[in-house]
């Protein structure tokens, strides 16, 4: 396999995780809320606990699934099946993504019931230690598996056919792309902005993320499209 296509789906997977909303929402409540009851230095310090809780569970949900798709698709799928698979679940993705990661508000609320973005909201303004913002950090990233899972997937896999590309030269930096909006917004707290100067900031570029998702998962698509005929 030429090591051109699966690089571009790499970069599009990074720019992907990087465009997710769910964990620096999150992120931005807990930060908040700390700098309210806390020293500015305590907030930071607390904050790179919930950093270290989205690194780890974006670790663990790569390392496994790496693992998985080693000892068991890569000896009962054949790539061409694979690949014209995938093609048609990220051109769902696609469609998704665009019509319902956003809910029709003029805020940035997003697809998770409004149950569990309030049991969130609540955790994230009550997080006291560096175990209850590492654990919120960790957790953050569940409700977008539906959107992710599939990325880990195709990782997973394009690494293993790929001999060019070893699974720590692209998972190492998709993990910093993905905590980059965290840092992000850590610098703009600690630059005097407040939560809802940073609402405002994130809902402003709302249309733009939901564009870059969408066209993201198509053009994935498209390169899975293209590899199924090259396999084929």
């Amino acid at each position: 396999m030429s090591v051109f296509t699966p690089v571009i789906i790499l970069v599009l997977a990074m720019l992907i995780q990087g465009s997710l909303q769910l964990s620096p929402g999150i992120f931005s409540i807990f930060y908040h809320s700390a700098l309210a009851k806390k020293s500015a230095k305590k907030a930071d310090d607390l904050s790179l606990s919930f950093i270290l809780g989205v690194e780890t569970f974006l670790t663990a949900m790569l390392l496994f699934i790496f693992q998985i798709v080693n000892f068991l698709l890569l000896i009962l799928i054949d790539p061409a099946v694979f690949y014209w698979t995938f093609a048609g679940i990220f051109f769902a993705e696609a469609i998704i993504v665009f019509c319902v990661y956003f809910r029709k508000s003029p805020a940035t609320t997003l697809f998770i019931p409004r149950r569990i973005a309030r049991n969130y909201q609540t955790y994230a303004a009550s997080a006291k230690t560096r175990r209850d913002t590492f654990l919120l950090g960790f957790f953050s990233g569940i409700p977008e598996l539906i959107f992710t899972f599939p990325l880990f997937i195709l990782l997973a896999f394009i690494t293993s056919f790929t001999p060019e590309l070893s699974s720590s030269l692209s998972f190492i930096p998709y993990i910093i792309i993905a905590v980059v909006p965290l840092f992000t917004i850590r610098t703009l707290f600690r630059s005097g902005l407040n939560l809802a100067s940073i609402t405002r900031l994130r809902t402003k570029f709302k249309p733009l993320i939901r564009l870059i998702l969408a066209l993201s998962y198509l053009f994935i698509a498209i390169c899975l499209i293209y590899l199924g005929v090259t396999n084929g």
